[in-house]
C-alpha cells in the first residue's frame, strides 16, 4: 500500500459536512472487479477519518447492502486483505480506521487529549462517517473487530448508532492492559518506541499463540501512531462494557476463538448471553476470522437473521 499525496480542502461543503477528500493511494487489494476508492470523511467534532471504499463493477452486486467494516485497536488493512479481497466481489464494502490511526486529521491546531479516544467518540464517528459517506447506518450490515466491536456495542447502548446486523469480532468488554502499559500512560509518547520493541512486542509475541495473529500485531504495534497510542490506551483502561448491555436490542453475532489468548472468550460468550438478541459463532481461529473463508459463515448469518424477521 502506497500513499501517494495527501491533501484536507476545509472550504468545500457536502451536506453540511466537510468535503469528502480523497487520498491518492494504491488499492491494497489489486482487485479488478470493484472501483476503490480513498477518502478522509469527517466524523465527530471536526475530524477526519480515513475510508477505503469498494464497490463492485458489477451492477447487481454494486447494488446489494453494504457492508461497513471497523477494524481493531491500531490494525493495519493488509491484515484484512484475505476476506476484503473476497468481499468485494460481492457488495460494496466501507473500510472506516478509526480514529487512533495514523491517517486521521484532528482539527488545525487543536491538541489532542485522552478523552478524544473514547470508545463512545469512536461509535459518534462511526454514525457520522456513514452518514457523511451517504448511507443510513440502519441500513448497512457491520462487522468489527476487537475495538471496532466494542464501539459498535456502545453506539447501540448510547443510541448513538443503528445497524442492520452487527457480527462482531472478539468485543472487549474491559480493557486489561498489563501493569508495565499502564505505567507508560504517565510517561512522554516519545518513551513508546523504544518501550514497543523492548517491551510490548516481546510480550506480544510471548502472550499470543496463533502464528498468523502474532504476525498481525507485531505489525499493528511497528506502525502505530505512538503519541495516539498512549492517549487511547489512557482513555480506555477504565472503560467497561457491562452497564446497559440488556438495552440493545440489534441482532448482533459475537464471533469468538477458544484459541485467541489476547481476547477474553469468557466475557464474549457472556456478552452475547446478555444481549436479547445476541448469537455467538465460534470460530477455529481468530486468523480464521481475517479470512475469505469466514466470509459464508458471516453471509449466511445475516440471511439468517434477515429471514426471521420476514
Amino acid at each position: 500500500m502506497f500513499l501517494k499525496s495527501y491533501h484536507i480542502c476545509l472550504n468545500e461543503r457536502h451536506h453540511d459536512a466537510i468535503a469528502p477528500t480523497m487520498v491518492f493511494m494504491d488499492d491494497p487489494l489489486e482487485s479488478n472487479s470493484s472501483e476503490f476508492k480513498s477518502r478522509m470523511i469527517e466524523g465527530e467534532n471536526g475530524w477526519f477519518l480515513h475510508v477505503l471504499s469498494w464497490t463492485p463493477r458489477d451492477e447487481k452486486k454494486g447494488s446489494n447492502k453494504p457492508i461497513i467494516v471497523i477494524p481493531g485497536w491500531t490494525s493495519v488493512v493488509e491484515g484484512w486483505i484475505p476476506l476484503l479481497k473476497d468481499w468485494v466481489q460481492h457488495r460494496p464494502v466501507y473500510y472506516i480506521e478509526t480514529r487512533e490511526k495514523n491517517f486521521t486529521k484532528s482539527p488545525e491546531n487543536y491538541r489532542e487529549r485522552f478523552n478524544d479516544y473514547s470508545i463512545r467518540t469512536h461509535a459518534k464517528d462511526m454514525d457520522a462517517v456513514v452518514r457523511n459517506l451517504n448511507l443510513e447506518p440502519s441500513k448497512c450490515d457491520w462487522f468489527a473487530s476487537s475495538l471496532g466491536s466494542t464501539s459498535v456495542i456502545e453506539g447501540l447502548k448510547t443510541g448513538d448508532l443503528e445497524v442492520n446486523t452487527a457480527f462482531l469480532l472478539a468485543p472487549n468488554a474491559e480493557f486489561r492492559f498489563p501493569w508495565w502499559m499502564a505505567i507508560m500512560t504517565s510517561m512522554p509518547w516519545w518513551f513508546y518506541p523504544p518501550m514497543m520493541r523492548m517491551i510490548a512486542i516481546p510480550y506480544m509475541k510471548w502472550k499470543v499463540k496463533e502464528p498468523g495473529q502474532k504476525i498481525r500485531y507485531t505489525r499493528t504495534m511497528k506502525n502505530a501512531d505512538m503519541r495516539r497510542l498512549k492517549l487511547s490506551t489512557k482513555a480506555n483502561r477504565a472503560y467497561s462494557i457491562w452497564p446497559n448491555l440488556e438495552k440493545v436490542t440489534a441482532p448482533i453475532a459475537i464471533c469468538v476463538a477458544e484459541s485467541d489468548s489476547l481476547h477474553a472468550h469468557d466475557d464474549a460468550l457472556k456478552i452475547a448471553e446478555i444481549l436479547p438478541n445476541g448469537d455467538i459463532v465460534e470460530v477455529p481461529s481468530n486468523q480464521f476470522a481475517h479470512e475469505a473463508d469466514v466470509r459464508p459463515i458471516i453471509e449466511d448469518w445475516i440471511k439468517g437473521i434477515e429471514s426471521a424477521n420476514i
